[in-house]
């Protein structure tokens, strides 16, 4: 998938107030229809220096181990994406 990525941050536990050796990447791209899409991606056992030299670039990124788990959040429908891995392609 093409994406921007438009930001990474550690994953902190809410109760412990620690990194949990996760990450979060805030990723967009547009829609066949038009329309700009963003999404959080949580990638387990990373660090956010894989990920912080493309900020606001455009990457082929490669997702491995995905779970896709829909929810409401305020009467929305919202996804949560989890990637076991994920390796950008240059």
């Amino acid at each position: 998938m093409v994406v921007s990525i438009l930001g990474v941050s550690p994953e902190i536990d809410f109760e412990t107030k620690q990194a949990t050796g996760n990450i979060k990447v805030d990723v967009g791209f547009r829609h066949s229809t038009g329309k700009y899409i963003t999404r959080v991606i949580k990638i387990m056992n990373s660090t956010t220096d894989d990920l912080v030299s493309y900020l606001d670039e455009k990457i082929t990124l490669r997702l491995e181990g995905v779970t896709f788990s829909p929810y409401l959040s305020n009467s929305r429908a919202t996804l949560s994406i989890k990637a076991e891995k994920a390796t950008i392609e240059e």
